[in-house]
């Protein structure tokens, strides 16, 4: 709980405030009747070559681990997490993405874009 001393003055918050504001969090989750194997290498396959993806940020780079089935891609504009679980009748997929606040105001595309692209990708 902030004291008197701590609040806003003049309508400014001190920089310790800013720590407690986060990052819009994107969240996909996606069923697949592939395995998890295969699904973990139907994904890596289109976050690493996906041209529309690197439309979004070109600098993006991706690092996957196929021992534990979880990747991460770390760009300029987003950071995000892969990760691939085995479920009843095949596998579940969890992208989760960071976007800066910068963004926030396409935080309804990018999180479409990334659907659109697991339904193309595990059918």
């Amino acid at each position: 709980m902030l004291s008197v001393i701590d609040q806003p003055e003049h309508g400014h918050w001190p920089l310790y405030a800013l720590w407690f504001i986060s990052m819009p969090l994107i969240k996909v989750e996606k069923q697949s009747v592939h395995s998890p194997n295969d699904t973990f290498k139907r994904i890596s396959e289109m976050l690493n070559g996906d041209k529309d993806l690197r439309k979004l940020d070109s600098k993006y780079k991706c690092e996957f681990n196929s021992k534990d089935l979880t990747g991460s891609a770390d760009g300029s504009m987003f950071k995000a997490k892969m990760n691939v679980k085995e479920q009843q009748g095949g596998s579940m997929v969890e992208i989760t993405v960071d976007l800066p606040l910068s963004l926030v105001l396409v935080k309804g595309m990018v999180e479409k874009t990334l659907q659109k692209k697991l339904e193309e990708a595990l059918s």
